[in-house]
């Protein structure tokens, strides 16, 4: 079942006031809504891309998330930002693109029985997108979906013409379709991940608190301004703390290196919440399966700060309090 919102969640997500809601919608500009037993109007999806798009809250954005580094909440953080997103009446595209097949599993689906997945978008040039998306049990949210032949992926393109911009080239025309493209990369720099970032206009680093180094991430993102510098395309990178447990002296002490070191392009951490384990048993993100949880309250406040305009978005990147933990 999808998730049904208010007038007043509508005017949230136009930006607008509960007014100018109230007049679309008795002038009929959210579109035909279905009725309960009792004759109230319920909105769903397709209202609150409507009030989006005439609140005009529609922006794009095409997203890679990379970490050279595994179980640090790669995948976890597609997976829920892919339904947060879509809570907020966005049409969200999800790439896997990792040979492990986590966040294809996720949604439910055996990669062992897939007839395509990205490995044929990738490799075979007559498979178009539309040939592999699935769709997914999320309203908004579909998938291209991965499988183990991943792995020979950068053997295969080798020698293909412009083989760093398949992704680019084959999902160009859908890049007005979805507000949002999120691409879950492999665990290094491929050739599959060097393809994501040039389809990609922003990169989010998930970094575990316990485990990483101001160094590596350093690295990371120097890999990012040499890949603007030889292929003259420009990444916005954002740091997003994973696994945080405000308890911990250690990760308090890495937030505020993280913060000296990265300072804007820092986001919100998402906490240690076991119920984001419990999540995928049920192939619900923790967004949808515990959406009370911190982590989900987390992840619901990071879609919200990427899909502000950039201007608001910047604003917000700058404000003192950004980083304070929810209650």
């Amino acid at each position: 079942m999808g998730k049904s919102y208010s007038l007043a969640d509508l005017a949230e997500l136009a930006g607008v006031a509960r007014e100018a809601i109230s007049a679309w919608d008795t002038e009929g500009r959210l579109g035909e809504a279905p009725r309960d037993e009792a004759g109230r109007r319920v909105y769903g999806f397709e209202q609150a891309e409507r009030a989006v798009a005439l609140g005009g809250r529609s922006v794009r954005r095409r997203i890679s998330v990379v970490n050279q580094k595994g179980g640090v909440g790669k995948t976890t953080s597609v997976f829920s930002l892919s339904a947060a997103f879509a809570e907020r009446g966005r049409r969200v595209l999800v790439v896997d693109l990792d040979a492990q097949a986590n966040l294809t599993s996720s949604f439910g689906y055996d990669p062992d029985t897939l007839d395509k997945t990205s490995e044929d978008l990738l490799t075979d040039e007559k498979v178009r997108p539309e040939d592999v998306i699935l769709e997914t049990a999320i309203e908004g949210v579909h998938l291209v979906p991965a499988d183990i032949r991943l792995c020979r992926v950068d053997v295969k393109i080798h020698e293909m013409f412009m083989r760093e911009l398949i992704l680019q080239n084959k999902l160009r025309h859908l890049f007005q379709h979805y507000h949002v493209i999120l691409f879950d990369c492999p665990p290094n720099l491929s050739k599959v991940t060097i393809n994501a970032l040039l389809a990609s206009d922003e990169v989010l680093v998930p970094v575990e608190t316990q485990s990483y180094s101001i160094k590596a991430l350093s690295d990371l993102t120097n890999t990012f301004s040499l890949i603007r510098q030889k292929m003259n395309h420009a990444l916005r990178v954002w740091i997003l703390p994973t696994k945080v447990g405000r308890t911990s002296a250690l990760a308090n002490e890495f937030l505020g290196a993280l913060e000296r070191a990265f300072g804007e392009r820092l986001l919100p951490s998402v906490s240690i919440d076991p119920e984001i384990v419990k999540a995928p048993m049920f192939y619900e993100p923790v967004t949808r399966a515990f959406p009370s949880s911190r982590a989900a309250r987390e992840y619901a406040r990071l879609a919200r700060f990427l899909l502000l305009p950039d201007a608001e978005r910047d604003q917000q990147a700058r404000s003192a309090d950004r980083l304070k933990p929810l209650d």
